[in-house]
């Protein structure tokens, strides 16, 4: 099977419950919530292609952990941290010992950067796990990349910080490289994950 052919496998994947985990054995947890079309607050958000895909492609293939919102439940998970989905996030972390959260979001094509990092100003995540994330990125071409500009961080962020000892990633994604028609831009950035999670997973078990 091709890259292309597996990862819109993965994303055309339904499930009847509200969010899907899985379990993986590198304490990495890739978030996604908006993967499906919201209707709420009197407008309707539209869902950010390939996040659910990145996120089960790092687990299949890395053994990163992996939970996905599947259907609209009234309420936006990155504006309200004690909706059910954070709730089972956070439950998710302390079990399983997660030690690093990258939530996975989609922005415009027309937005002016590769990668956003949100990280409430640089504090939810440690200087040396940002560096070697935005790395990783420029060594696979993603090299326009801005930090807290002007996504900082939703209610995911702000929730898991201050858990102790672990760190968390609002990760926007230009939509150039969650495109259908050119699938070799998000393979880049599948490499680029690849890169820093075999290199982060060295980091805590030395």
């Amino acid at each position: 099977m091709t890259f292309e052919e597996e990862i819109n496998e993965l994303e055309k994947l339904e499930f009847e419950d509200d969010f899907t985990i899985n379990k993986g054995t590198i304490p990495i947890l890739f978030s996604a919530c908006h993967t499906m079309i919201q209707n709420h607050e009197n407008c309707t958000k539209l869902n950010e292609p390939y996040t659910k895909a990145i996120s089960l492609f790092c687990n299949r293939k890395f053994n990163t952990y992996s939970i996905i919102k599947n259907n609209d439940t009234g309420v936006d998970s990155n504006k309200d941290n004690y909706d059910r989905y954070n709730v089972e996030m956070r439950r998710l972390i302390k079990t399983y010992g997660i030690k690093l959260v990258i939530d996975l979001h989609g922005a415009s094509k027309e937005r002016d950067f590769d990668i956003e990092f949100g990280t409430l100003n640089n504090l939810s995540a440690d200087f040396s796990t940002i560096k070697e994330l935005e790395e990783s990125f420029i060594e696979n071409g993603l090299t326009k990349i801005i930090h807290n500009d002007p996504f900082k961080g939703g209610a995911i962020t702000q929730g898991i910080y201050g858990i102790d000892n672990v760190e968390v990633i609002q990760l926007e994604i230009n939509g150039k490289f969650r495109d259908y028609n050119n699938l070799i831009l998000l393979q880049n950035l599948i490499n680029a994950l690849a890169s820093f999670i075999k290199q982060y997973n060295e980091y805590i078990n030395r």
